[in-house]
């Protein structure tokens, strides 16, 4: 038998009781709505629908406006601080450049007073040097020898400064060995060594003025006072660094300071401008140390 043939009949009776039983619901609901609107006004039921979907229209209207003004005001505020943001870096920026050409200013005058200071040094220096030539064998000469030393001290820290572009820092080596050439004519009589054993350093102007002036206070004192005649002379200084400090040692070989207590008045008050506490023995001579 064919299944399709078996299979109408069924789905034709499937469908009628379907379409029956919408049949009646629909004709239910249709029987009821009558009942509750005999007059059938459907015109009055969809105002009454649209007379309660307004006010929710209205509330979500006025949400919507609310975040509007809300995402106004953050932009507003936002651009506001961007354009603020904008003219301070502007300002800042003048501010800087003001401030580098008053820093260039500052350096060009500070580098011509440097040079002009050295100048009248090196002309007080030949006036010094004029008055020495004159007073061979005066007993005041050597108080003149040791004044030209510490101008002549002075004028070299001076042409350092204006020599090197910071002027607030410069080479102590290269400042303490031409402190030394200052003392060449006391080599050259083959009567002292001095050696300086110095490292490479970048210090303060300040400090590098007090330390060349107590160097020369020192080989001025040792050729002074610590030599007896006919007596080999050497005098040593060291100045090293070492780690956060500079290590600075002094001392001669002469035998007037032995086992004796020393206290160079002008040396010491040398060190208390560096703000340090030497150290004085005489065991050996003179010697002088401390760390910076």
């Amino acid at each position: 038998m064919n299944i399709k043939v078996f299979l109408k009949p069924i789905l034709f009776i499937f469908y009628a009781v379907v379409f029956f039983n919408t049949s009646l619901v629909f004709s239910f609901q249709t029987k009821n709505f009558s009942l509750q609107n005999p007059n059938g006004d459907v015109t009055t039921i969809e105002k009454t629908f649209l007379n309660k979907k307004q006010p929710i229209s209205d509330q979500t209207i006025n949400e919507v406006k609310k975040s509007q003004i809300l995402l106004l005001v953050v932009v507003t505020f936002f651009v506001s601080g961007f354009l603020f943001l904008i003219y301070h870096l502007k300002k800042v920026r003048i501010i800087n450049q003001q401030l580098e050409s008053y820093s260039k200013q500052n350096e060009f005058l500070i580098s011509e007073t440097n040079h002009r200071v050295n100048n009248n040094l090196q002309l007080i220096s030949l006036l010094i040097a004029d008055t020495l030539r004159k007073k061979q064998g005066d007993e005041n000469r050597n108080d003149f020898v040791k004044l030209l030393s510490k101008v002549e001290t002075i004028a070299s820290l001076h042409r350092h400064l204006y020599q090197t572009k910071n002027n607030n820092e410069i080479d102590l080596k290269e400042y303490l060995l031409e402190v030394k050439n200052n003392f060449t004519s006391l080599e050259e009589d083959k009567e002292f060594e001095i050696t300086f054993e110095i490292d490479s350093i970048q210090i303060h102007s300040d400090n590098a003025m007090y330390i060349g002036l107590l160097v020369t206070e020192l080989i001025i004192n040792s050729v002074k006072h610590a030599f007896e005649k006919n007596h080999e002379k050497r005098m040593n200084l060291e100045i090293n660094k070492e780690n956060n400090f500079i290590s600075f040692d002094y001392k001669d070989n002469g035998l007037n300071s032995t086992d004796k207590k020393v206290s160079p008045k002008l040396v010491l008050q040398l060190c208390q401008q560096l703000k340090v506490n030497p150290t004085i023995e005489t065991a050996k001579g003179f010697h002088l140390y401390f760390n910076l």
